[in-house]
């Protein structure tokens, strides 16, 4: 794979491991909200959708966002070191360009 790929493969799965906790809390509470129901972080409340509870189911997702404390510092770590990993990779690659072929 070029180097190119592999940074931005890179980047995705960085940004994914950091928000996914606080994407599906989110994602949660908006479908529900969508849906007519109420949402609430301390504590479950009834929702009824299509004959069917999924209060607790919503409710368990919210506190997902509670992981978004670990993942979003790890996932800047992680992207401060891809980041510093690219800037080694773009200045070599720099240099490696500027240098002049020796001729015999």
């Amino acid at each position: 794979m070029r180097a190119r790929t592999i940074f931005i493969v890179t980047l995705v799965l960085i940004l994914l491991f950091a928000l996914w906790p606080t994407l599906l809390a989110m994602g949660a509470a908006g479908i529900a909200q969508l849906l007519g129901c109420e949402t609430d972080f301390n504590r479950a409340i009834p929702c009824t959708i299509n004959g069917e509870e999924w209060g607790k189911t919503i409710f368990d997702y919210q506190k997902f966002a509670y992981l978004a404390l670990f993942t979003i510092p790890v996932g800047e770590m992680m992207l401060a070191i891809w980041l510093a990993a690219l800037l080694v990779y773009l200045v070599v690659r720099f240099i490696r360009s500027r240098r002049k072929p020796q001729s015999s």
